[in-house]
């Protein structure tokens, strides 16, 4: 990717087999065109607006769309497993340790953009279920779901863009003599 976008493509969010990225292009679906032996793209609509070949189904080391073509237009990312992003027809959140409802019901996309912008944390209210010494108890349980802190990575000084721990330019920061 970097060697086909160069400084028009950035690293957004990557997990263990996945990427987010910004890419500055005319037309990335025809750009997919030209490099369609990179792209798993069976998930499509067959008869999908790019007109692209419905290709490579589960090859390993095939790029996937998981938006299927629905252009991503908004996201942000908080930390590792804490993100959300805007589609035209959809908004996906991820948010690891709390669960569906709460997320779906008490966490908006809103709530997102505050955290990381105001940095604002975010705490909800989960019922819980609990077995201790096979007594079965109803738990209310108030959790921190949102947080702009992220102790994986290095925040910079606007709050928004980071780097690993150990990042060459960090080198020159005495971060651990304090």
């Amino acid at each position: 990717m970097k060697h086909r976008y160069d400084s028009k493509i950035k690293l957004m969010y990557t997990d263990t087999d996945s990427f987010i990225y910004e890419i500055k292009t005319d037309d990335f679906y025809s750009d997919m065109k030209d490099d369609l032996n990179l792209y798993d793209t069976s998930d499509y609509d067959k008869n999908n607006v790019y007109n692209l070949p419905l290709v490579n189904k589960k090859v390993i080391g095939k790029m996937k769309d998981e938006n299927k073509g629905n252009i991503m237009t908004e996201y942000v990312g908080l930390k590792s497993k804490m993100y959300a992003y805007k589609t035209n027809n959809k908004i996906e959140k991820r948010l690891k340790g709390i669960k569906k409802q709460t997320l779906k019901n008490k966490i908006t996309f809103e709530d997102y953009k505050d955290c990381l912008l105001n940095q604002k944390l975010k705490y909800v209210d989960m019922n819980l279920i609990r077995s201790k010494f096979h007594s079965i108890q109803s738990i209310k349980q108030n959790k921190l779901a949102l947080s702009y802190k992220d102790d994986k990575r290095f925040v910079n000084g606007d709050g928004i863009t980071t780097l690993a721990h150990g990042h060459w330019s960090l080198m020159h920061l005495d971060l651990f003599n304090e």
